[in-house]
Protein backbone atom coordinates (compact mmCIF):
# COMPACT_ATOMS: atom_id res chain seq x y z
CA UNK A 1 0.00 0.00 0.00
CA UNK A 2 0.84 3.46 -1.03
CA UNK A 3 1.42 5.95 2.15
CA UNK A 4 2.00 9.65 1.31
CA UNK A 5 3.14 12.69 3.40
CA UNK A 6 4.26 15.75 3.42
CA UNK A 7 8.39 15.93 3.96
CA UNK A 8 9.32 18.27 6.74
CA UNK A 9 11.38 21.00 5.86
CA UNK A 10 13.81 19.64 8.63
CA UNK A 11 13.84 16.55 7.48
CA UNK A 12 14.97 16.40 3.42
CA UNK A 13 17.12 13.01 3.86
CA UNK A 14 14.96 10.75 1.90
CA UNK A 15 13.46 13.21 -0.69
CA UNK A 16 17.55 14.30 -1.42
CA UNK A 17 18.07 10.56 -2.08
CA UNK A 18 15.77 10.07 -4.27
CA UNK A 19 16.02 13.33 -5.90
CA UNK A 20 19.58 12.12 -6.84
CA UNK A 21 18.14 9.24 -8.08
CA UNK A 22 15.97 11.22 -10.13
CA UNK A 23 18.59 12.99 -11.58
CA UNK A 24 20.61 9.99 -12.57
CA UNK A 25 17.24 8.29 -14.44
CA UNK A 26 17.19 11.49 -16.21
CA UNK A 27 21.09 11.01 -17.24
CA UNK A 28 23.03 12.81 -15.24
CA UNK A 29 26.22 10.91 -13.68
CA UNK A 30 25.77 10.06 -10.21
CA UNK A 31 28.76 12.66 -9.36
CA UNK A 32 27.17 15.18 -10.86
CA UNK A 33 24.00 14.71 -8.97
CA UNK A 34 25.68 14.38 -5.68
CA UNK A 35 27.58 17.75 -6.13
CA UNK A 36 23.99 19.67 -6.73
CA UNK A 37 22.96 17.69 -3.76
CA UNK A 38 26.24 18.82 -1.36
CA UNK A 39 25.88 22.42 -2.61
CA UNK A 40 22.71 23.53 -0.88
CA UNK A 41 20.66 24.65 -3.67
CA UNK A 42 18.35 21.99 -3.44
CA UNK A 43 17.88 22.30 -0.16
CA UNK A 44 17.45 25.91 0.29
CA UNK A 45 14.83 25.99 -2.40
CA UNK A 46 13.11 23.24 -0.58
CA UNK A 47 12.89 25.42 2.25
CA UNK A 48 11.21 28.52 0.27
CA UNK A 49 7.55 28.92 1.59
CA UNK A 50 6.01 28.33 -1.68
CA UNK A 51 7.59 25.13 -2.35
CA UNK A 52 5.82 22.12 -0.79
CA UNK A 53 7.47 18.19 -1.36
CA UNK A 54 5.29 15.05 -0.32
CA UNK A 55 7.26 11.62 -0.28
CA UNK A 56 5.41 8.41 -1.16
CA UNK A 57 6.49 5.07 0.50
CA UNK A 58 5.44 1.46 0.04
CA UNK A 59 6.32 -0.73 3.36
CA UNK A 60 7.84 2.37 4.94
CA UNK A 61 11.17 2.58 1.87
CA UNK A 62 10.89 6.07 -0.14
CA UNK A 63 9.68 5.31 -3.82
CA UNK A 64 8.86 8.49 -4.82
CA UNK A 65 7.98 12.36 -4.09
CA UNK A 66 6.08 15.17 -5.75
CA UNK A 67 7.73 19.15 -5.85
CA UNK A 68 4.90 21.45 -6.31
CA UNK A 69 5.22 25.77 -5.93
CA UNK A 70 2.57 27.86 -5.30
CA UNK A 71 2.08 30.53 -8.27
CA UNK A 72 -0.48 33.21 -7.49
CA UNK A 73 0.26 35.47 -10.99
CA UNK A 74 0.37 32.73 -13.33
CA UNK A 75 -0.99 32.27 -16.77
CA UNK A 76 -4.24 32.71 -15.25
CA UNK A 77 -6.00 35.07 -13.16
CA UNK A 78 -6.76 32.12 -10.16
CA UNK A 79 -3.79 30.84 -8.45
CA UNK A 80 -2.48 28.02 -9.79
CA UNK A 81 -0.15 25.15 -7.81
CA UNK A 82 2.95 23.79 -10.14
CA UNK A 83 4.09 19.91 -10.28
CA UNK A 84 7.20 20.71 -10.92
CA UNK A 85 8.43 17.28 -10.53
CA UNK A 86 7.03 14.33 -9.99
CA UNK A 87 9.25 10.92 -9.71
CA UNK A 88 8.85 7.54 -9.01
CA UNK A 89 11.30 4.50 -8.71
CA UNK A 90 11.53 2.70 -11.67
CA UNK A 91 10.33 -0.65 -9.38
CA UNK A 92 7.35 0.63 -7.83
CA UNK A 93 6.02 2.08 -11.20
CA UNK A 94 2.83 0.49 -12.20
CA UNK A 95 1.73 0.70 -8.51
CA UNK A 96 -0.50 3.60 -8.17
CA UNK A 97 2.48 5.70 -6.40
CA UNK A 98 2.02 8.81 -8.83
CA UNK A 99 -1.84 8.81 -8.51
CA UNK A 100 -1.18 8.88 -5.25
CA UNK A 101 1.55 11.86 -5.22
CA UNK A 102 -1.28 13.88 -7.40
CA UNK A 103 -3.89 13.23 -4.74
CA UNK A 104 -2.17 15.22 -2.42
CA UNK A 105 -1.23 17.81 -4.48
CA UNK A 106 -5.19 17.78 -5.45
CA UNK A 107 -5.84 18.22 -1.57
CA UNK A 108 -2.92 21.09 -1.48
CA UNK A 109 -4.29 22.89 -4.15
CA UNK A 110 -7.91 23.07 -2.28
CA UNK A 111 -6.50 23.85 0.70
CA UNK A 112 -4.78 26.56 -0.96
CA UNK A 113 -8.01 27.53 -2.71
CA UNK A 114 -6.14 26.67 -6.46
CA UNK A 115 -8.64 25.72 -9.05
CA UNK A 116 -5.88 25.09 -11.33
CA UNK A 117 -2.81 22.80 -11.26
CA UNK A 118 -0.30 22.64 -14.16
CA UNK A 119 2.31 20.35 -14.62
CA UNK A 120 6.06 20.93 -16.15
CA UNK A 121 7.10 18.16 -17.92
CA UNK A 122 10.28 17.35 -19.46
CA UNK A 123 10.13 17.44 -23.46
CA UNK A 124 11.59 14.12 -24.47
CA UNK A 125 9.60 12.30 -21.49
CA UNK A 126 6.61 10.34 -23.48
CA UNK A 127 5.94 8.74 -21.38
CA UNK A 128 5.49 11.43 -18.62
CA UNK A 129 3.37 13.65 -21.35
CA UNK A 130 0.80 10.18 -21.60
CA UNK A 131 0.56 9.77 -17.96
CA UNK A 132 -0.54 13.55 -17.25
CA UNK A 133 -2.58 13.54 -20.55
CA UNK A 134 -4.72 10.50 -19.53
CA UNK A 135 -5.26 12.40 -16.20
CA UNK A 136 -6.70 15.51 -18.03
CA UNK A 137 -3.67 17.75 -18.26
CA UNK A 138 -3.83 19.47 -21.69
CA UNK A 139 -0.72 21.49 -23.72
CA UNK A 140 -1.60 25.35 -22.99
CA UNK A 141 2.20 26.52 -23.59
CA UNK A 142 5.32 25.50 -24.81
CA UNK A 143 8.21 26.74 -22.88
CA UNK A 144 10.93 27.33 -24.47
CA UNK A 145 14.62 27.87 -22.28
CA UNK A 146 17.56 29.75 -23.98
CA UNK A 147 21.06 30.28 -21.83
CA UNK A 148 21.60 33.52 -21.99
CA UNK A 149 25.09 33.50 -23.07
CA UNK A 150 22.98 32.07 -26.80
CA UNK A 151 20.59 35.19 -26.52
CA UNK A 152 22.83 37.54 -26.32
CA UNK A 153 24.79 36.44 -29.04
CA UNK A 154 21.55 36.10 -31.13
CA UNK A 155 20.31 39.61 -30.39
CA UNK A 156 23.28 41.05 -31.40
CA UNK A 157 23.34 43.04 -34.19
CA UNK A 158 24.06 41.58 -37.52
CA UNK A 159 27.85 42.35 -38.62
CA UNK A 160 28.51 43.34 -35.57
CA UNK A 161 32.33 42.58 -34.47
CA UNK A 162 30.99 40.64 -31.29
CA UNK A 163 28.30 38.30 -33.40
CA UNK A 164 31.13 37.38 -36.48
CA UNK A 165 33.77 36.52 -34.23
CA UNK A 166 31.69 34.38 -32.13
CA UNK A 167 30.05 33.04 -35.57
CA UNK A 168 33.73 32.45 -37.26
CA UNK A 169 34.97 30.68 -34.21
CA UNK A 170 31.61 28.37 -33.93
CA UNK A 171 31.91 27.66 -37.92
CA UNK A 172 35.54 26.84 -37.43
CA UNK A 173 34.62 24.34 -34.33
CA UNK A 174 32.53 22.65 -36.34
CA UNK A 175 34.75 22.26 -39.60
CA UNK A 176 37.38 21.13 -37.11
CA UNK A 177 34.98 18.22 -36.08
CA UNK A 178 33.73 16.99 -38.82
CA UNK A 179 37.13 16.84 -40.25
CA UNK A 180 37.99 14.96 -37.23
CA UNK A 181 34.69 12.41 -37.79
CA UNK A 182 35.96 12.01 -41.57
CA UNK A 183 39.12 10.77 -40.56
CA UNK A 184 38.35 8.31 -37.53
Amino acid sequence: MVEVSAVPKEDLGDLVGLWVAAKVDAGVPLEVATRFANDGRFESAIQRADVNAHLARIDGRPVGYVLTSENPFGLNPEPEVAVEQLYVDPTARRHGVARSLLCAVVGHAERSGSDVIVSNVPTQSREAHRFFARLGFSSVVVRRVVSTTQLRRRLAPQGSAINTAVDQLIRRRRSLRSIGTRAS
